[in-house]
C-alpha cells in the first residue's frame, strides 16, 4: 500500500471501551488505531466493522496502531468500544505503512502476554499450552519457576506413594490432566500472587518478536532469558 493511498483514507480510532468488553479483554487502550484485519486495510465505518466482526466464526489478527508502535493481536468478535476517525495524512506512521512489514497472512502467530513488576525483570507469557504440563507437571513447574507449587507437589506425590504405588499413578495421571487443561489460569494466578501486573497482550510469530515489540513499547523492559541487548541503565 503505497504512501498516497494511506493519506487519502481515514481510520478508527479509539475513543472509549465497556467494561468486560473484548476489547477491554484484549487490553486495548483508548488511543488505538485500528489498522487492519489479516492484513487487510480498515477503512470504514465502526458499524461495518462491529457487523464484519460479528459475522467471523474463527479467530483473526487485527493490527493496531499505539503510541508509534504497531502490534499485532487476535480477535474473535465486536470489540465493544466507541471509536472515531481520523484521517490517515494526520498521523504520521500511517503515511509510510506498508501492511507487509507488520502481518504475514501465511504465517503462524502465538498470543503473548508481559507481566511487569516495578524493579523486577518482567515475564513473557506465550499463552499456546505446553504439552510439557500434560505428561509431567513436576518438570514443567520447574521450568515456569513455580517453586511453590512445585514443592506441594512433591509432597502430594510422595504421600500417595507412601500409601500405594497404585494410587500414586492414579494421582499423577489426575495432576497431570487439571495442569494440562489450566496451564495457562495457574501461571496468570502465581504471577497476580507475586504482584505483577499484566500489561500488554499482544501477538507474534516467537519469543523473538515478541520480546522486540515488548521493548518498543517500553525501552526499559527485560525478560529471563533475553534476546535483545541489555536495558541501558540511566546513570
Amino acid at each position: 500500500m503505497n504512501e498516497e493511498n494511506v493519506t487519502e483514507k481515514s481510520f478508527l480510532q479509539i475513543k472509549s471501551i465497556r467494561t468486560s468488553s473484548n476489547a477491554f479483554m484484549m487490553k486495548l487502550k483508548e488511543g488505538d488505531i485500528i489498522v487492519a484485519i489479516d492484513g487487510e486495510l480498515v477503512n470504514k465505518s465502526y458499524e461495518d466493522l462491529s457487523k464484519e466482526l460479528s459475522e467471523i466464526k474463527e479467530k483473526k489478527v487485527i493490527t493496531l496502531l499505539r503510541d508509534e508502535v504497531f502490534f499485532n493481536t487476535f480477535i474473535h468478535g465486536p470489540l465493544g468500544v466507541v471509536c472515531e476517525n481520523v484521517n490517515g495524512e494526520n498521523v504520521p506512521e500511517l503515511k509510510k505503512l506498508n501492511i507487509k512489514d507488520y502481518f504475514q497472512k501465511d504465517d503462524f502467530y502465538f498470543l503473548f502476554e508481559v507481566f511487569k513488576k516495578p524493579s523486577s525483570v518482567s515475564i513473557l507469557l506465550n499463552t499456546m499450552p505446553s504439552i510439557l504440563a500434560s505428561i509431567a507437571p513436576p518438570f514443567w513447574m520447574l521450568q515456569n519457576r513455580l517453586w511453590t507449587y512445585f514443592c506441594i507437589t512433591l509432597v502430594f506425590y510422595f504421600s500417595l506413594f507412601m500409601i500405594s504405588p497404585w494410587l500414586f499413578f492414579i494421582g499423577w495421571i489426575l495432576k497431570s490432566w487439571y495442569v494440562g487443561t489450566s496451564q495457562i489460569d495457574l501461571l496468570r494466578f502465581f504471577y497476580r500472587l507475586q504482584n505483577y501486573r499484566l500489561t500488554l497482550s499482544f501477538c507474534a510469530r516467537n519469543e523473538k518478536e515478541a520480546q522486540e515489540t515488548a521493548r518498543r513499547f517500553d525501552d526499559k523492559v527485560d525478560f529471563h532469558y533475553s534476546y535483545l541487548e541489555p536495558v541501558i541503565l540511566e546513570e
